[in-house]
C-alpha cells in the first residue's frame, strides 16, 4: 500500500473499488431499512421543583422514620392498585412522593383486548425534582427498581379507622385487635425471641388481659400491650382470624400447664417480629394482603 497523506490519496488507493458509485458501492445500503426510526415514546424528563421548600420537610421526616424503623421498604409488586396519591415510594435510590394522579383513560376490555386505565403523575423527588410521567410508566419503573414505602406506626393506626369508614358518632365499636408480649419467667418462653400474641376481645384490652397470670392463653404470665387497635364496623374477630392464618406457619408450639394440671396447647401466640406483624395489619387494612406472604425463615414479608 503507497503512502497516505490526504482524501485523494486514500480515493486513488482503492484498489478494491469499494469506494465506487457502483452497484457494491459501500455508500448503498443493502438489507438495512433507510426509513427514518420511530419516535420514541415521549419519556417525561425531570426538572427543577421551583415550590420544592414545601416538601422539603416531609423527605426529612419520612428518613427519620425510616431510619427509627417506623417505616418500612415493602416490595412494589404492581399487581394491585399499590399506586396511591400521598403515598412515597424509592425509585432507583431516591425518594419520592406520588402528590397525585390525573387519569385520563379507564380500564376496559373492548373486542377481547384488555385496556388498562393510564394518566398523568405528579411525582416529588427528593433532590428537588420532579416529573409527570405516566402512571403505567411509573408502576413499571418501580415493579423494575423501587418500593413502597409503608404509613408511618402513627398513620397506620389512622388508615385502620379511616379504610374502615372513619369514625363517628353513628359507628359501632365491634372490638379490639391487640399485640401482647409475655412477661413469663418460664425459660422455654424467655428463650423465644419475638414472641407475640395476636388477639381480640370484645371488652377493654385491660379488662380482657386482667387474669392474664392464671389464663393458659396468656401462657399462664402477666403481659405487656405492646398495640391494639379499636375496630368500628368490622368484623374484628374475622380481622384476627386472617393475621392468624397470615402467620400461620410463626405459630407457638408450646404446652401450658393450667391451673388444674390439664395441659393446653395456645393458638394466639406467633414467632415474628413486632414490625412484620404491624406491617401485615396495614397490608391487610389496605386491602393488599392476598398479594403477600410471610416467610417463617427470613422473617419478612414477601411477594407471593
Amino acid at each position: 500500500m503507497s503512502d497516505i497523506k490526504s482524501l485523494d490519496d486514500i480515493f486513488n488507493d482503492d484498489d478494491m473499488g469499494l469506494l465506487d458509485d457502483g452497484e457494491d458501492s459501500i455508500f448503498k445500503l443493502k438489507h438495512v431499512s433507510s426509513k427514518p426510526r420511530a419516535e420514541a415514546e415521549m419519556v417525561a424528563k425531570r426538572k427543577r421543583c421551583k415550590e420544592f421548600s414545601k416538601y422539603k420537610d416531609l423527605f426529612i421526616k419520612v428518613q427519620g422514620e425510616l431510619k427509627a424503623g417506623e417505616r418500612k421498604l415493602l416490595p412494589f409488586n404492581d399487581k394491585g392498585e399499590q399506586l396511591v396519591p400521598g403515598s412515597y415510594y424509592v425509585l432507583n435510590g431516591i425518594l419520592v412522593f406520588l402528590e397525585h394522579i390525573d387519569f385520563t383513560s379507564d380500564e376496559k376490555t373492548i373486542n377481547g383486548k384488555r385496556y388498562r386505565k393510564d394518566g398523568r403523575t405528579r411525582c416529588i423527588f427528593e433532590n428537588g425534582t420532579e416529573s409527570n410521567m405516566l402512571y403505567r410508566s411509573l408502576a413499571k419503573a418501580l415493579y423494575q427498581d423501587g418500593k413502597i414505602v409503608s404509613d408511618s406506626n402513627k398513620e397506620s393506626d389512622s388508615n385502620f379507622y379511616k379504610n374502615f369508614g372513619g369514625v363517628t358518632e353513628e359507628d359501632t365499636s365491634t372490638g379490639f385487635i391487640y399485640l401482647l408480649k409475655s412477661q413469663s419467667t418460664d425459660p422455654r418462653i424467655q428463650s423465644i425471641d419475638h414472641l407475640y400474641k395476636i388477639g381480640f376481645s370484645t371488652t377493654t384490652v385491660e379488662k380482657r388481659i386482667a387474669n392474664a397470670a392464671k389464663e393458659p392463653t396468656y401462657l399462664m404470665a402477666p403481659v405487656e400491650v405492646i398495640a391494639e387497635y379499636q375496630a368500628f364496623n368490622i368484623n374484628a374477630q374475622k380481622f384476627e382470624n386472617l393475621l392468624h392464618t397470615f402467620f400461620g406457619k410463626a405459630c407457638l408450639e408450646l404446652e401450658v400447664a393450667g391451673k388444674d394440671g390439664s395441659l393446653h396447647r395456645p393458638r394466639e401466640w406467633f414467632v415474628a417480629p413486632i414490625d412484620v406483624i404491624q406491617q401485615a395489619i396495614q397490608l391487610l387494612v389496605n386491602g393488599q394482603i392476598l398479594h403477600y406472604r410471610y416467610n417463617n425463615y427470613s422473617k419478612q414479608i414477601e411477594i407471593r
